[in-house]
């Protein structure tokens, strides 16, 4: 069966299943009901009955009722064809008797004794992986895990493949080792008729080992929708258009005629939030004998494609249809040419592109690569489907994949698949690519969007990044039936570059970057010694650099968002520093000061000195030169002498401080070069130097 409607006999354990079993009840107590009122009547129409009389008539209704039970397992095979696996579970439940064990057990509860011993226990054990398939075809993993093991308990000959169907349920209820170790046994049996698929179930066990050892896995939120979107019965295959969800479910209707089945699948609305609305079932006509859902709305909101599917021979067979928006209401859904539903074969959950142009679909049709295949059509501007387009080798497995979903912006193409190795069951995937370009390699999603579970139905708007709250169907947290979750990644995004110096392009160590945009101050790195840094932020915005470092231009770049919005980080490139000089930039920061008539170095003088000798211990290609001046009194030959000092004694310091003299220029320049103030004219200027061959 389609897990598109895997949920389509399932809802929650208070649900569906608990009304199978209390119709099966019911009729039983009004059988027998049947049986004492015959009695009663009797007795009471002819009180001269003897005793034995009365004994007799109570056997003969026990018998009766014996035989109705009996006829649980004809019932029960009978559900068992046509595809109604619960009501099929339910009878067989009652037949075996529910919650006895099988071993050691020769004759069946409830039953007139017919058979004992060897035929009885056959018998039994028939029925009991009979109801062990129920359930795994119901996905009610945590059921079928229980009959299974009471199968191979006395008949693993009679059943080998039970002990893969065993391997499956444990790795679907999360007992990843134990489950390995059930299909390493299975392999070695020599009766693997499933030797591929437990091969590949091997592998998914040790996928989900390596996934569950993520580091990043915490970034990522999957949380359960609460009520009343998830409510009784499934909720699945959501999406939104103009604020307002679009979901199907099999939640009960209260609308359904006296005897009909509450639990069928229909499409519900609900306004989008932090706290959805109350859903509402979609004003759109349904089809007798059908049920429809699994639908997408066209991004104008005025067209809606959707899946009708009826139940023949035990499968589902759907066709795809359109509806048109009149008004608050939808019109008839008319089902969709033979581009897309071929005759005879299943064509499945609609997407329709953002820019209204192509419809996916999966599909059974011939000329696939597998079982249910993704295809798609060009759409005409009036809706009209163009000839279908395999997805191709890529995409498609020899088993099945379903659910597309198209993100243009990003041109992601996700889809469930269970013909790759994955958590198992049904998983998430994404390829990158285009209608006219082809696919890429898929990569599955991984933990924790991906479970042991099944996982389809991916959902997230065009606006978005791809995993930024987005929607998927699973049944994770339900022992059968898929409901919606929320899917968000907390998204790191990084800029890096590289600040080198502007004549020799090598790389400087220690250069101080400020990274601001949006009105907030920023934060502040340092480069290394391969002058590289590292920015992590939450999204990117439009950002300014700068880069700041002592005897250097501070310089600046713009960085805006990259053009890939997948894109986790952005390379600024390298940003060139030119070495400051005192005639450009700030010459105040290269001068130092004297008293009048004295050379001697003041604590001012002695700061700036430290910082600069700091520089040329760190930079080694670089120079200085020492320019001493003194103020306009005094003659030319002493000023000369005194400025020489000044310079000498800036130089003097920084030998001390470990700058080699062959680095260093001293001279002295008198009384030139006065600026009319004579406190800045008693100065010493310095110019640094880029060296040659250092």
């Amino acid at each position: 069966m389609p897990t598109a409607w895997k949920c389509h006999y399932r809802t929650s354990s208070g649900g569906q299943k608990h009304l199978a079993r209390s119709i099966l009840y019911v009729r039983d107590f009004n059988r027998m009901s049947a049986h004492i009122n015959e009695f009663n009547m009797r007795n009471l129409s002819f009180n001269h009955i003897s005793l034995l009389t009365v004994l007799i008539c109570m056997i003969s209704a026990t018998a009766s009722y014996g035989q109705y039970v009996y006829d649980y397992k004809k019932s029960a095979d009978n559900y068992f064809t046509k595809g109604d696996y619960y009501s099929a579970a339910a009878y067989y439940e009652k037949y075996l008797g529910k919650d006895q064990p099988l071993q050691g057990r020769t004759a069946k509860p409830y039953v007139v004794q017919k058979e004992t011993g060897k035929k009885a226990q056959q018998s039994s054990l028939a029925i009991t992986y009979r109801l062990a398939e129920c359930y795994r075809l119901l996905n009610d993993y945590p059921n079928a895990e229980k009959w299974y093991a009471e199968v191979l308990k006395t008949g693993a000959d009679e059943y080998p493949d039970a002990l893969y169907w065993y391997g499956v349920s444990l790795r679907a209820n999360g007992k990843y080792a134990v489950a390995q170790q059930q299909f390493e046994k299975y392999l070695k049996s020599g009766k693997s008729q499933y030797a591929a698929q437990a091969e590949k179930e091997l592998n998914n066990c040790r996928f989900i080992m390596q996934q569950l050892k993520r580091s990043d896995a915490r970034l990522y939120t999957v949380s359960r929708m609460p009520a009343p979107v998830n409510a009784e019965g499934a909720s699945y295959a959501a999406s939104w258009n103009n604020n307002a969800w679009l979901f199907t479910s099999t939640r009960p209707d209260s609308l359904s005629g006296k005897n009909s089945n509450p639990f069928r699948n229909a499409l519900y609305t609900a306004q989008t939030g932090e706290m959805p609305g109350k859903p509402e079932k979609l004003d759109i006509p349904a089809a007798a004998g059908a049920e429809q859902g699994v639908a997408c709305i066209s991004a104008d909101g005025n067209r809606l494609y959707l899946t009708r599917w009826v139940k023949k021979e035990g499968h589902n067979l759907a066709a795809i249809y359109v509806s048109e928006k009149k008004e608050s209401s939808w019109t008839e859904p008319v089902k969709l040419n033979e581009q897309v539903n071929v005759e005879g074969y299943s064509s499945q959950q609609p997407f329709i592109t953002n820019d209204g142009k192509y419809l996916l679909f999966s599909s059974d049709r011939p000329g696939g690569k597998g079982k249910l295949d993704l295809w798609y059509v060009p759409l005409t501007a009036g809706g009209e489907p163009g000839e279908a387009v395999n997805f191709g080798g890529y995409v498609n497995s020899s088993e099945d994949e379903q659910s597309p979903f198209y993100q243009q912006k990003t041109g992601t193409l996700v889809f469930a698949s269970n013909g790759r190795v994955g958590m198992g069951g049904f998983d998430l995937y994404s390829s990158k690519g285009a209608f006219d370009s082809g696919w890429q390699e898929p990569q599955n999603l991984g933990y924790p969007v991906n479970s042991s579970k099944d996982d389809l139905y991916f959902f997230n708007s065009e606006d978005r990044a791809l995993l930024k709250d987005a929607v998927i169907s699973s049944d994770r947290s339900s022992a059968c039936c898929l409901e919606l979750f929320s899917v968000s990644k907390q998204e790191k995004k990084y800029i890096t570059g590289i600040i080198a110096d502007s004549r020799t392009q090598q790389p400087l160590e220690g250069v101080s970057i400020q990274l601001t945009g949006n009105g907030n101050p920023g934060t502040a790195k340092r480069t290394g010694a391969d002058g590289k840094y590292l920015f992590e932020l939450e999204e990117f915005i439009p950002l300014q650099l700068s880069a700041s470092k002592d005897a250097y231009r501070t310089g600046t770049l713009s960085i805006n968002k990259p053009l890939d919005t997948e894109a986790d980080t952005l390379y600024a490139g390298t940003l060139s520093l030119v070495l400051a000089e005192p005639s450009a930039g700030n010459p105040e920061e290269l001068k130092v000061y004297f008293d009048f008539n004295k050379y001697q170095l003041l604590p001012e003088t002695v700061d700036a000195l430290d910082s600069i000798a700091a520089l040329l211990n760190r930079e080694r290609m670089l120079g200085l030169e020492i320019t001493g001046y003194t103020d306009k009194t005094g003659s030319v030959k002493y000023n000369l002498k005194l400025s020489g000092e000044r310079a000498e004694a800036c130089k003097d310091y920084l030998l001390q401080k470990g700058i080699s003299a062959a680095r260093l220029q001293a001279t002295g320049k008198g009384k030139c070069c006065t600026t009319g103030d004579d406190a800045k004219d008693r100065r010493v200027e310095f110019r640094i130097l880029l060296l040659k061959n250092k």
